[in-house]
C-alpha cells in the first residue's frame, strides 16, 4: 500500500518538530546545568567520597576528601594534602590542624589571631592581610583572616587561618594554597573547616 504524499509529509514535519523540541529542551538543561555551577549550588567537593579524622587527644573531627593524604604530626599537626597535579613538583593546596595546648591560660581567639598574624608578617616581609572577621566554629568564637606571603619554599601562596579556643587548647585551621589554585579548592576546604567538630571531653 502507498502512503499518501501529504501524509509522509505531516509525518516528517511531526517528526523533525519533535527533535527541535528535544534538542531545545536538552540545550535548556545543559544551561540550567552550567548556571547551577555558576553560581555555586553545586561544586566539586559534593561529588567527592570523604572520610572523617577522629583525633581523641585534642577533642575534635573534621571530615576531608579521601583522594586527599592524611599525616600525622609529632607537634599535634594534622596536615590534609590534596593530589599534585600532573607533571607538578608541588602539592596545589591543603588545610592542616595545629593544637597549641594552653593550660591555666585564657587566651581568647582573636588575640591569639593577631599574635599568630603579627608573628607571620614579621617572618615574611611580603605578608599581606586581604580580610579578617569574628566568627563561630561549632558554637565557639573564632577569629578568621585571609592572607598572601611566601611560603618557607618560597613560594608564593594565599592562605585562610581560623583560631580558636576551648578545652584550654588554641586549635589553629589553615588552608593554605598557591595563587592560581587558592579559588579552585577554596569550596573544598571551607566544607572541611565548617565539618570541624568538637568531641565532648571525656572525664
Amino acid at each position: 500500500m502507498t502512503i499518501p504524499h501529504k501524509y509522509l509529509q505531516k509525518s516528517i514535519g511531526k517528526f523533525l518538530t519533535s527533535m527541535v523540541i528535544l534538542v531545545f529542551l536538552i540545550h535548556i538543561n545543559q544551561l540550567a546545568s552550567k548556571d547551577l555551577l555558576t553560581f555555586g549550588f553545586f561544586h566539586e567537593s559534593q561529588s567527592q567520597s570523604m572520610l572523617t579524622h577522629t583525633d581523641n587527644k585534642f577533642h575534635f573531627t573534621i571530615d576531608y576528601p579521601a583522594n586527599w593524604e592524611k599525616s600525622v604530626k609529632l607537634n599535634n599537626e594534622i596536615i590534609l594534602i590534596a593530589p599534585k597535579d600532573k607533571d607538578s613538583v608541588s602539592n596545589p593546596a591543603g588545610v592542616v590542624v595545629k593544637v597549641v595546648p594552653t593550660p591555666g591560660k585564657n587566651i581568647s581567639a582573636d588575640s591569639a589571631s593577631k599574635e599568630l598574624a603579627n608573628q607571620i608578617q614579621k617572618e615574611h616581609k611580603d605578608f599581606k592581610m586581604e580580610a579578617s572577621e569574628i566568627l563561630t566554629m561549632d558554637g565557639k568564637k573564632a577569629a578568621k583572616v585571609v592572607f598572601t606571603a611566601t611560603d618557607s619554599k618560597l613560594q608564593n601562596r594565599k592562605a585562610m587561618q581560623i583560631v580558636v579556643s576551648n578545652y584550654e587548647n588554641i586549635y589553629i585551621l589553615t588552608y593554605k594554597a598557591s595563587l592560581d589554585k587558592y579559588n579552585t579548592f577554596e569550596n573544598m576546604a571551607n566544607d572541611m573547616i565548617k565539618s570541624f567538630k568538637f568531641l565532648p571531653k571525656q572525664q
